[in-house]
């Protein structure tokens, strides 16, 4: 089958829902647990501390093996390594909800993780390869919509799920419907992609398209880049994971929890291809990503205090999300040769997974140190913060 370099290709944009559903599984499993997370808490007779580590502990295997799963999207194919790190993330969270004990879903949860590190740099590339040849902007930014909209429908549907059953049901669940998205993902990629490998040279260059930096240029503002990406996810998956438990201190109803702290995500979701059309046509990539650091690390630190209602920054939350993962996401794609854009894409997830590992437990300690949340959501504000020095140093190179 021929390959793909036309942006406008139906079969482009058929396979761009495949790993639209890949993509919004891994919302599911990456946030399943904050809604249930007072049952959990009760049942297992964790802590704070603890509960940061279950979130945590998803994203060790992404540390380890982000990088070499990008090498392997390079060489094997992202249908390949994209359905296999689905399975695996399936098995993980069906694990969870049949483990006995706190440490079995920890093992578990960790098995997660090692599919979610193999699934997304893979289907990073993917897209990269779909759209070969062309601004990576759009493409980007509605594929970016898929993990926040996941997280959305998880956030709205596991509160009341595990209410009316258990928060195990929820686990099965999740896995069930993660192993039926990696069949179908396969399927349909290997019908779009053909059973040829990537292409072993730059098709950009065939087709009269800018040619990328040198690699060495190019890793050099990965490097930059994957810095923001650590704070961009430690600070907010610190928040998706102890939002819900702080609107629970203050009273607030089950619904009411998952809505609210779900905001940022619609924000994301709307906005996200708007900004992959902007930088498209506009550019400043850097800039854009700096300004949704600043706005992120301003309205975490709004939170605890209560003057602004909690729906706007939410709102606030959203539109930084939206102006930081479109235009860093398209990066790798933008500047390295085509064999080595999947190492590119491992480089930003190791980033990611590292502040996802390293600041919910941090987060988590100081909520049981301090005993309230006004300590953690500035903790969460000044993560934010150090992204911003992060994407200044990003505007320069």
């Amino acid at each position: 089958m021929r390959r793909l370099h036309t942006f406008s290709s139906p079969a482009a944009w058929t396979g761009l829902g495949a790993v639209y559903l890949g993509f919004l599984t891994v919302g599911f499993v990456f946030h399943f647990i904050p809604p249930i997370l007072p049952l959990m808490l009760r049942d297992l007779g964790i802590g704070h501390g603890q509960a940061g580590l279950l979130m945590s502990l998803f994203a060790l295997p992404g540390i380890l093996l982000s990088v070499p799963g990008g090498w392997l999207a390079d060489r094997a194919g992202a249908p390949l390594m994209g359905a296999a790190g689905l399975v695996v993330m399936g098995l993980g969270t069906l694990g969870m909800g049949l483990g006995a004990g706190f440490g079995w879903i920890l093992t578990a949860r960790a098995v997660a993780g090692v599919g979610v590190a193999v699934s997304v740099v893979a289907l990073q590339r993917m897209i990269v390869t779909l759209f070969s040849g062309r601004p990576l902007g759009v493409p980007m930014g509605v594929s970016g919509t898929a993990v926040p909209l996941g997280i959305i429908i998880i956030l709205n549907i596991a509160g009341p799920w595990a209410r009316d059953h258990n928060w195990r049901a929820v686990a099965l669940g999740t896995g069930t419907v993660t192993m039926v998205t990696a069949v179908v993902f396969y399927l349909v990629s290997r019908l779009v992609m053909g059973r040829r490998g990537e292409a072993s040279t730059d098709p950009r260059q065939k087709e009269g398209a800018p040619v990328p930096a040198p690699a060495g240029q190019g890793f050099g503002v990965i490097w930059i880049a994957a810095v923001v990406w650590f704070c961009a996810n430690g600070a907010m998956t610190s928040f998706m994971t102890f939002a819900p438990d702080h609107f629970f201190e203050l009273g607030w109803s089950v619904r009411a929890r998952g809505l609210v702290t779900s905001i940022p995500m619609w924000g994301s979701v709307l906005l996200g291809p708007l900004t992959g059309w902007l930088t498209d046509r506009h550019g400043h990539k850097a800039a854009f990503i700096t300004a949704g650091m600043a706005l992120m690390a301003l309205s975490l630190s709004a939170i605890p205090g209560g003057g602004v209602p909690q729906v706007l920054l939410g709102m606030a939350l959203g539109a930084s999300l939206a102006a930081v993962v479109t235009p860093l996401l398209s990066l790798p794609g933008s500047l390295l040769p085509a064999d080595r854009v999947g190492r590119g894409f491992g480089i930003l997830a190791t980033f990611a997974n590292l502040g996802i590992f390293f600041c919910p437990p941090l987060v988590g300690m100081v909520r049981d140190q301090s005993g309230q949340f006004t300590a953690p959501f500035l903790l969460m504000a000044g993560i934010a913060a150090a992204g911003v020095a992060a994407g200044l140093f990003l505007r320069r190179a």
